[in-house]
């Protein structure tokens, strides 16, 4: 027996003991989450198969799941562009993600849950592919001069404060300049007649 339901504006295909990614949903790990919107039910058997197909929805239909994982999925990479212009941005994103177990579909009598052994194997191949959220990263690189300067102060000012004497660049040589051109003064002879 499957069913597919509708979650975060997608149409996700869901049978008992399907490990799924969907988008974020609330609720810590461990937490049980049922959903209404159910478009579509069918039940297969070895001779024929039943559906129930809503408009849009199923009014008994319903699938419980179980949150096993919640986190971010991989980064996406937006770069801007702007030809001759030198224009350039690069940003980065990572969708906010849940991974649930189906538990079970249900349809008015008809039920298929997911035993409590098959639970426990499910569970333990689960391995995530979601990175924990953390704090955003700094850039880098200062983007302006202004940012830049003020961070030199500002490291100027924390030497200071832990009296590290300051670093001064080494003098440097260079090759001696080559003396300035001069220019002949001309000289022109009067043909006399």
């Amino acid at each position: 027996m499957y069913a597919v339901i509708e979650t975060g504006g997608k149409q996700v295909r869901v049978q008992a003991g399907d490990i799924i990614q969907v988008e974020k949903l609330i609720g810590d790990v461990g937490a049980q989450v049922t959903f209404d919107k159910v478009l579509f039910v069918s039940s297969p058997s070895e001779t024929t198969s039943e559906v129930s197909i809503g408009m849009p929805y199923l009014s008994e239909a319903k699938v419980s799941a179980e949150i096993v994982a919640q986190g971010r999925g991989d980064k996406v990479t937006i770069i801007k562009m702007k030809r001759r212009k030198q224009y350039r941005r690069t940003q980065g994103h990572r969708q906010e993600q849940t991974q649930l177990l189906v538990l079970g579909v249900s349809e008015g009598a008809k039920t298929k849950e997911l035993s409590a052994a098959d639970k426990k194997l499910q569970l333990a191949k689960f391995f995530t592919t979601l990175k924990p959220k953390g704090p955003a990263s700094q850039a880098k690189t200062l983007g302006s001069r202004v940012k830049l300067t003020a961070a030199k102060k500002a490291a100027s000012i924390e030497a200071k404060k832990t009296g590290a004497p300051k670093a001064t660049a080494s003098k440097t040589t260079s090759a001696p300049k080559a003396a300035p051109k001069t220019t002949a003064a001309k000289t022109t002879k009067v043909a006399k007649k």
